[in-house]
């Protein structure tokens, strides 16, 4: 009985030992077959095989590099010629307050360092102004048609009242600075609407001086009898607020904004259409010592 117990006991041993060996070849076999199908078979003829193109080594330098490529230095923008600096309203020089309303813009020429007053469809040199508004123009230069906005001021948070996108060219220089805002150049201004506002409250809040803002400007009368424009004269008063807004004993003041101060309403008038914050610039045409000239005040 004992001996027949150890020969099934010895046969099972054999087939678990069978079983082992069997399926230690099924995963050789596997192998095997698999490191045969990974073998790359050669191409058929007549077809090339895939690769990568080559990639230029500077290329691959600017695509690992975080610094943004380099500009176009053949580019010819006409923002990169020109800088909007201020849009300003016509004022019509008639009593008509139904006519229709022109903008126009002041444009700074970045290369001969020239200003020009320029409305629309006016030409200069060959650039067309096609379209201004209150925060842009539109300029031509053939069929190419581009779009230049306001350039950043250089007064404080001036820039940051709403979306719209700002010019990104250097600011002019400030020469000095008051009240009002900075002088930028020998007639041009870039002044805070705040602090005008301010300041024209100051004189609704005292009569005198008031009255004495508006006598300073003595009218000067042409051949015929007739307000041909208004002379200063700072020894009434307020001769610190006329020496801030570049104005000098004696100056004619003929227009403002292209409408002639030929009385005391359109000078009204024209105060009245500031308080209401519809002019973005103001510009003067003065006699000063016998030759004409132009004021420039960028409200920002």
């Amino acid at each position: 009985m004992a001996t027949m117990k150890g020969w099934q006991w010895l046969a099972r041993a054999l087939w678990a030992l069978a079983a082992l060996l069997a399926l230690r070849v099924a995963f050789d076999l596997v192998g095997a077959r698999r490191a045969r199908e990974a073998v790359p078979t050669a191409a058929p003829a007549g077809t090339e095989s895939f690769r990568w193109p080559a990639m230029d080594a500077a290329n691959w330098n600017v695509f690992r590099s975080d610094a943004a490529p380099a500009a176009d230095a053949g580019a010819d923008t006409l923002a990169a010629r020109y800088r909007l600096a201020g849009v300003f309203l016509v004022l019509s020089d008639d009593d008509d307050r139904s006519a229709p309303e022109h903008r126009c813009a002041i444009l700074d020429d970045l290369r001969n360092q020239r200003q020009h007053l320029l409305l629309e469809q006016e030409w200069l040199d060959q650039v067309r102004v096609v379209r201004v508004e209150n925060d842009h123009v539109v300029l031509a230069e053939g069929p190419r048609e581009e779009t230049i906005y306001l350039a950043a001021g250089t007064l404080p948070g001036a820039d940051q009242a709403g979306e719209t996108p700002v010019q990104t060219v250097p600011p002019p220089a400030v020469l000095e600075t008051n009240r009002f805002g900075n002088r930028l150049g020998e007639t041009r201004w870039e002044f805070s609407r705040q602090a005008v506002l301010e300041y024209y409250q100051e004189m609704m809040d005292n009569p005198e001086r008031l009255a004495s803002l508006f006598l300073a400007m003595e009218a000067d009368r042409d051949q015929e009898g007739k307000v041909a424009g208004y002379r200063l004269n700072t020894s009434v008063g307020e001769k610190e607020f006329y020496t801030q807004v570049g104005l000098r004993e004696g100056d004619v003041v003929r227009k403002v904004n292209s409408m002639r101060m030929t009385s005391q309403r359109r000078a009204e008038y024209f105060i009245g259409e500031f308080v209401q914050g519809r002019l973005g610039a103001v510009v003067l045409d003065i006699e000063r010592d016998g030759q004409p000239q132009k004021l420039v005040y960028l409200i920002k």
